[in-house]
């Protein structure tokens, strides 16, 4: 008698499948990339003092523009991990409910919560490979050096929590990623009004709710600057982020079995 395989096993092909539809989504990620990549050789070539970029020379050279426009390029770059999970786990779910292939998939023997679950890790998996590799080399073209491990704990960060999110919004609406883009957006906003204390004359229940569903910024923001600075890793901080995907991603799985297809 054979033994049935399981689940995850039997999904393999069909990740398989998932990760080779993403060619082309990859190669936009990878021109994206090299164009950051190709602004930091640029401005080490004009600019560049010893193993760094010297801002006064960009000053001479564009004044408070030009240096504005780099700064504004490392702040971009040290969000790439989001875009790229963004823009690969978009339409984890959704677009074969569109399409009618999640109906399909309803019908085999496996789970296909484990088909999405792989899909996901791929998803994820790779978007921190290719920010592992961006976020050192520029660091490395532009200072000469790079944040070490804090990098990693970063990128980590980012493609889990906004991973989670993606997948519980890909269960509900094709939007899910420009959705959980507008949702960072918004937390950076929400965590300045926290901060400045300007959110105070809403009432407390309100507040909570509106910190728990956005993305966790302050915690970003301490693993952002521990980044920033090479400074040790804020592991609480750490903690929050993962667990804030991992929620999202049990609700999703929770929510998954539920949803009409």
């Amino acid at each position: 008698m054979t033994e049935r395989a399981h689940p995850a096993v039997a999904s393999l092909p069909l990740t398989a499948l998932a990760v080779r539809s993403l060619r082309r989504r990859l190669v936009l990620l990878g021109g994206l990339g090299a164009l950051f990549l190709v602004a930091a050789l640029t401005a080490r070539a004009v600019a560049g003092h010893g193993e760094h970029i010297e801002p006064d020379a960009l000053f001479q050279l564009g004044g408070y523009p030009l240096v504005s426009g780099l700064l504004l390029l490392g702040w971009s770059i040290g969000r790439f991990p989001i875009v790229a999970v963004l823009v690969l786990a978009a339409g984890l779910f959704s677009a074969d409910v569109a399409s009618g292939q999640a109906r399909l998939f309803a019908t085999r023997s496996g789970s296909i919560r484990w088909i999405y679950a792989l899909r996901l890790t791929a998803a994820c998996a790779i978007a921190f490979g290719v920010s592992a590799v961006l976020l050192p080399a520029f660091d490395l073209i532009l200072l000469g050096q790079w944040a070490g491990p804090a990098t990693f704990v970063l990128i980590l960060s980012y493609v889990i929590a906004y991973g989670g999110l993606v997948a519980f919004l890909s269960v509900w609406t094709r939007a899910d990623a420009w959705l959980a883009f507008g949702l960072a957006i918004l937390s950076i906003l929400w965590a300045t009004l926290r901060r400045a204390g300007r959110h105070d004359a809403a009432p407390g229940v309100v507040r909570d709710v509106i910190t728990f569903v956005l993305p966790p910024q302050d915690a970003f923001f301490a693993l952002e600057n521990a980044f920033a600075g090479v400074q040790p890793v804020p592991w609480d901080a750490l903690a929050f982020a993962v667990g804030y995907g991992v929620v999202f991603l049990g609700l999703a799985v929770a929510f998954l079995g539920w949803r009409e297809i």
